[in-house]
Formats: C-alpha cells, structure tokens, sequence
C-alpha cells in the first residue's frame, strides 16, 4: 500500500515538474516560438506555390521550388529597384507628416467649444499632443529598421526555405519522437491545421491586395498625401483582423483631417466602404475558401498574445488561432452529419478528406505527405 502511494506521488510529481519546466521553457522561449511559428507559416507559402508551379508545369519537387524562390526574388528585386526608394521616401515624409499632422488636428478641436471642453479634461494637452505624434510615427514603420526585426526577418526567411526544401526530414522526425500508439493521430492533427491554415492565408492575402488597392486609389483621388504608402500600410494591417483596418485608419485619418475636415470624413468614408466591399462581395466570392475565425476568440488572443510578446504576437495571433482550431476540429469527435444538412456536408469537405459523421483516418505516410 504504501509503496503503491509512493508510486503514484512520485507520477504526480514528475508530472508537475515536467509541466511547470514546459511553462517556464515556453515563457522564456516565447518569442523564438512565435519566429519559428512565422516561419512554419512561410513554408507553407511556398510549398504550396510549389505544388501548384509544379503541377502547372510538369516540374519535380526541386525545381518547383527554386523556380518560385527565383520569382519571388526577381519580383521583390523590381519591386525595390524601381518603386523602393520612392517608397522610402515617403515613408520618411511620413514620420514627419504625421506628427505636424497630430498638433493640426488637435488646434482645430481646440477651436471648438465642446473640442476645448473635452480637451480641458486631460491636464496637460501639449503632452498629449507629443505622446499621439511619437504614437503614430510608429505606425510609420520606424522599427522595420531596428536589427531585432532585421534578425527576426532573417530568422523566418531561413526556416521557411529550410522547411519548404525537406518537410518530410522534419516531419519524419516529429513522427519518430512521437509514440507509435499517437503518429497516425498526430499526422492527422498536422494535415489539419495545414488545411486551416492555408485556406485562412489564401483568403487573407487576397484580402490584403483589394483593401491595399481599394485604399491607395481612393486617397490618391481625394488628394490625401502619401496615398500609395497609406495603402500599403492598409494593406499590411490587413492581416491583423480587428485592430489592424483601425490602427491602418489612424495616419489617413489624420492626414486627412489636418487638411480639411471633409476630405477627413470622406476618409472614414472610404475605409468603411472599402471594408464593406471587402467582408460583402470579395468574401463571397470566396466563399470555398474561406475560414472564419470566431471574433470575439480571435480578439481575445490577439490581447493575451501582445500583452506577452508584443506586436510579433499581436500579428500572429489570428494564424496561430487557425491552427489551434484545426488541430481541435481534428481532435474532437464529429457530430453525426443530420441528412438534410447538405451545407454540413460541404463544411466537411475542409480537409479533402470522406465527408462521412466520423473522418477515416488516412495512413500516416499519406497524411504527412499531404502537408507540404
């Protein structure tokens, strides 16, 4: 008896400390985990160009992907070679613009009777002033030019050209780790989040370059300054749901308004409209596509996400959302399919896999190679 409850104290034990130790490992590591979080995801892009480049063209693996990683050069080269120094330029007038444009802003509510009433509220107005400038300058872009974010960059550019040459080296060995009893599930839970994840950035990207576009030509008609680098940003932000559409309004916005209050308006006017025509025509559009994200989760982890690592988590927190609800749609058992329920049936069809109440489980070979 007694030595049964050393045993089991002993288990206990053991399994606190281990699950403390992961705690503390994970707290520590945590902004390396969300860099090689970003570069999982960067993998991904690129197998999934690769598959397609080579289908398209009758390609073997390699190829493929050296022909996707020389196009992506070739175009961020051009990019930057004939668009780059104009858009540091105005990346620069920016910085600048933009706090000139804060102190505008707050003179002319100043002006007002309830600006001045509201105003009188907060004790030192200079102040606030100052801090909204330095504020706004940041959403400018002057951290790209830190060398943490540099290294950041290099770190996500060498894991997803490192994982996208041999996912099945690492995914090999993540199965040899894994106890036999768990492999054919774990390939599963992979293959899932996969999925989850490749539908949610397909739709994203999209997303990204209407709201870019829509953005950049309205500013540029209504005479708003820096209207290409403003959509860029737009465009960008896009990426974070939520905060990001708010945050990117933030420079417009005030450009706008510090010119004239109207133009201001009819920039809220713009960003409402081309959100609208966003989340109401492209959305459906791509509807088969598409993964919805709950709000109000995906919000909630975004907060958790930049109150511990900052902006890196502020902008992962939707994709790693993603994943967490693929690998739980995995999982978690499936709910007997009703047989009217024709749209359940076409939910189901996420994964490639049979439709049926309960997924067959593929061997975990075949599941491991449909990842990347």
């Amino acid at each position: 008896m007694a030595d049964d409850f050393k045993t089991r104290a002993t288990f206990v034990i053991s399994v606190c400390a281990g699950v403390i130790m992961t705690a503390v490992f994970v707290w520590m590591t945590r902004v390396i985990l969300l860099l090689l979080f970003a570069g999982v995801i960067g993998a991904l892009l690129l197998s999934t160009a690769t598959k397609w480049t080579g289908e398209r063209f009758k390609l073997r693996r390699g190829l493929a992907l050296a022909t996707v990683v020389v196009s992506f050069t070739i175009c961020i080269g051009l990019g930057i070679w004939l668009r780059g120094p104009a858009l540091a330029q105005q990346f620069s007038d920016l910085q600048i613009d933009l706090p000139s444009a804060a102190h505008e802003v707050i003179m002319r509510v100043q002006a007002n009777t309830w600006g001045s009433w509201l105003l009188s509220r907060y004790a030192d107005q200079a102040q606030l002033s100052d801090g909204l400038a330095y504020a706004l300058t940041r959403v400018g872009g002057v951290v790209i030019t830190t060398a943490s974010t540099l290294v950041g960059l290099f770190v996500i550019l060498g894991v997803s050209l490192y994982v996208a040459a041999e996912p099945s080296t690492y995914l090999g060995g993540l199965q040899r780790v894994t106890p036999p009893a768990y492999r054919v599930k774990l390939a599963w839970c992979l293959a899932s989040a996969a999925q989850m994840l490749r539908s949610w950035l397909i739709a994203k990207a999209i997303s990204m370059i209407t709201i870019g576009a829509l953005i950049a030509i309205g500013l540029w008609a209504l005479k708003v300054p820096l209207a290409g680098t403003l959509g860029i940003i737009a465009g960008l932000l896009t990426f974070i749901p939520n905060l990001g559409p708010a945050i990117s309004f933030l420079p417009a916005g005030l450009l706008a308004f510090a010119d004239n209050p109207t133009k201001g308006i009819l920039t809220v006017l713009l960003f409402c409209s081309a959100h609208f025509i966003e989340g109401n025509v492209v959305a459906p559009l791509l509807e088969r596509k598409i993964v919805t994200l709950p709000p109000a989760l995906t919000l909630a982890v975004q907060l958790l996400l930049a109150s511990v690592s900052g902006a890196i988590g502020l902008a992962l927190a939707a994709p790693l959302t993603a994943a967490a609800l693929g690998i739980l749609r995995a999982l978690l058992p499936q709910e007997p399919e009703p047989p009217v329920a024709a749209t359940v049936q076409n939910g189901l069809q996420w994964s490639g896999h049979a439709t049926s109440s309960v997924p067959a489980m593929q061997p975990e070979g075949r599941a491991v190679r449909r990842l990347l």
